[in-house]
């Protein structure tokens, strides 16, 4: 990748480009068709997300994980979560009503994956009032529009600012040229599942490229069985149709010319079967609704041969509702309403003037114009909390991508942000990338992140039946990750990754009981560390077959007690295998392929102190190209383990069950 006009640089990325393409025909032996292998296997994949420009992964001064539409496609993935679960070192927690990330053994219970900063396309998509990162069926976009999605682990507030916290996850879509034409999609699986796409992609004689997309999808879902409710007056602890989903969604897409225009939708009812805040059990007027909008307009413009610039223009609105039934008379349903609106601006600047040096700067502003929360009872009426509040986030940064020696690369980087409420600070980024040879680099990795306490835990009190809920004066939560790694990339179709990583938690804020019984308080609870290793390998052979192997150690404890995390597993293991199967008669076309995800979660501590057995799922999903109809086939969860998750405050069981065997059946038909 250029630097400037450094000719020792410009021949290194030469030196690796020559000897990636001739390691491969070496060891394919040269008579294997090489053209079969898409270009990013066949060189080094480029990522965007490290540094908020494109470079290749084994350049980026991080450890990128990436799953590609094909991917997604190819092992049947039906959420973000499922994408996000089957990365090296992440694993997913689900609590009926929301799908909660874990990074690198951190997962705290009641947080909304504030920790974790979500992009689409770029642009930050945590909302403004509980900070939250959807990753299940409250996310807007339908995974048939994904093009990729990255991963960043560590700290990313030197380059993002707030939330960036453990790690940075970038969704990037397709355009109209990669879904030409009109395509209908289908699909229907277990526990009255169903759902259907209508897309229209399509490029005008301007050049302009058009997207359009709608999708509806629901689900019935199974009785739900709480043991915490095995009695007679509750059912004997069966939730009956509470379990339902029902989601819309809509996203638009246009490019022309350096601009690019985005409108993203997507409105979901779900139920709650758990009976969490001490509702009435198996009471059918349970659910949460989340609605959100989101826009953005994009510039990209090369003012000069040597200067690129990027300036964005966003708006987004996101709205919860939260309906409670209580037998506690006169109380029967509470609603619970928060409301967030906000528009915000960045623009950066990328330089390669200077040689050996790629320069970046940039700044990034947000308005918060709403931030609401209103909690009354409908029947009869009551108010408990109306809090409202609105503030500013304003961020600046620069950073140096320096080429000290054609095999060293140093990487620095320093942000200095303010959100209303909370102090302005400042946080570094170091990296240091050294080729070892043309197709192994090693990297020493520092920085800090931060997260000011959202609007939900600065201004959410209200005294209800489920417990008091209050908060103290709190701080910024701060980390400070050191981290080791070395990748090898001898070939287009081989990567292995061994990673050694320290974090350090500081002022970390957690929902926990206080003192007084059913009282629920945010606060800082002290310092937390976390260690661990992460090896990972990937092979792709000529015809179709692929392995990936990753395993994840890592140890997360509150320096205070010797006991493990709550939802903190030591172990995780994932295992992908992929191959062309062909069934029956073929005729024209590829034979299909078949795909195999295994999933090992260590044994992990609950909320009240039990342990939590590991589990291991496994999915075979088929694909099928049959005429003009793609028909994917999904079994999930192959072997129907009994797989939980642990539970938070607010829910009175220890742990949640997880979906046994499920079946997914889906055609696509392009027009």
């Amino acid at each position: 990748m250029k630097r400037g006009s450094d000719p020792r640089t410009t021949q290194r990325a030469q030196r690796v480009a020559l000897a990636l393409l001739c390691g491969w025909t070496c060891h394919s032996a040269a008579q294997e068709d090489i053209a079969q292998l898409p270009l990013e296997q066949l060189m080094q994949m480029e990522v965007r997300t490290a540094s908020r420009y494109a470079q290749t992964a084994l350049e980026a001064p991080a450890v990128v994980s990436v799953v590609t539409a094909d991917d997604i496609r190819l092992f049947g993935y039906r959420t973000l979560a499922e994408v996000l679960g089957s990365m090296r070192g992440l694993y997913v927690s689900y609590d009926r009503s929301y799908h909660y990330l874990g990074t690198r053994g951190f997962a705290t219970p009641g947080d909304y994956n504030t920790r974790v900063l979500l992009l689409v396309n770029g642009v930050r998509f945590n909302d403004n009032l509980y900070d939250q990162a959807t990753i299940g069926t409250d996310f807007p976009l339908d995974l048939d529009l994904v093009d990729r999605v990255e991963f960043v682990p560590g700290p990313g507030s030197a380059v993002y600012g707030a939330n960036a916290f453990f790690g940075v996850v970038n969704v990037i879509t397709r355009n109209g040229r990669q879904l030409a034409g009109p395509q209908l999609s289908v699909e229907a699986g277990s526990q009255g599942s169903a759902k259907a796409r209508f897309s229209l992609g399509t490029v005008d004689t301007q050049g302009g490229d058009w997207l359009v997309a709608v999708t509806r999808s629901s689900s019935r879902g199974a009785d739900q069985y709480f043991s915490a409710f095995d009695a007679p007056e509750s059912n004997h602890g069966i939730a009956q149709r509470l379990d339902f989903d029902r989601s819309t969604q809509l996203f638009a897409r246009m490019q022309q010319e350096g601009l690019t225009l985005t409108l993203a939708h997507g409105e979901r009812t779900k139920g709650t079967p758990t009976a969490s805040f001490s509702q009435a059990f198996n009471d059918p007027r349970s659910r949460y609704i989340d609605t959100t909008t989101r826009l953005a307009a994009e510039m990209t413009s090369q003012l000069s041969p040597s200067l690129a610039f990027t300036g964005r223009v966003h708006a987004g609105r996101y709205r919860f509702v939260g309906d409670y039934a209580y037998d506690y008379p006169p109380l029967t349903l509470n609603r619970d309403i928060g409301t967030g609106q906000w528009w915000g601006t960045d623009g950066q600047w990328v330089s390669t003037a200077i040689a050996r040096h790629k320069l970046a700067w940039g700044i990034d502003y947000r308005r918060d114009t709403r931030v609401q929360q209103l909690n009354i009872d409908l029947d009869p009426p009551a108010q408990y909390l109306d809090a409202s509040r609105t503030g500013d986030a304003l961020g600046i940064y620069v950073q140096d991508e320096f080429a000290l020696a054609p095999t060293l690369t140093l990487h620095t980087g320093l942000r200095w942000g303010k959100q209303s409420g909370s102090a302005g600070s400042f946080h570094p980024r170091l990296g240091l990338v050294y080729w070892w040879s043309p197709s192994t680099a090693l990297k020493l990795l520092h920085g800090t992140a931060y997260r000011p306490p959202n609007a939900y835990e600065r201004d959410y009190r209200v005294d209800l039946p489920g417990g008091i809920m209050s908060t103290t004066n709190l701080r910024s939560e701060k980390v400070r990750t050191t981290e080791l790694a070395l990748e090898h990339a001898p070939t287009g179709a081989t990567r292995m990754l061994l990673t050694a990583f320290r974090s350090q938690v500081t002022d970390l804020i957690s929902l926990g009981d206080a003192s007084v019984p059913d009282r629920l308080t945010f606060s800082n609870t002290g310092r937390v560390r976390v260690q661990g290793l992460e090896a990972e390998v990937e092979q792709r052979w000529q015809g179709g077959s692929r392995l990936r192997v990753a395993y994840g150690w890592q140890k997360a404890r509150d320096t205070s007690t010797p006991e493990p995390l709550t939802n903190s597993p030591r172990h995780l293991l994932k295992a992908q295998w992929s191959d062309t199967l062909a069934l029956g008669a073929q005729g024209p076309g590829k034979p299909g392929q078949y795909a195999v995800e295994a999933i090992a979660v260590g044994a992990r501590r609950t909320l009240t102190g039990s342990r939590l057995p590991g589990s291991i799922v496994t999915n075979i999903v088929y694909t099928k190209r049959f005429a003009d109809v793609d028909v994917s086939m999904g079994v999930y969860n192959l072997f129907n383990h009994r797989a939980a998750d642990p539970a938070s405050y607010e829910i009175r069981e220890a742990s949640i069950r997880q979906d046994g065997r499920t079946y997914r059946l889906k055609l696509t038909y392009a027009f």
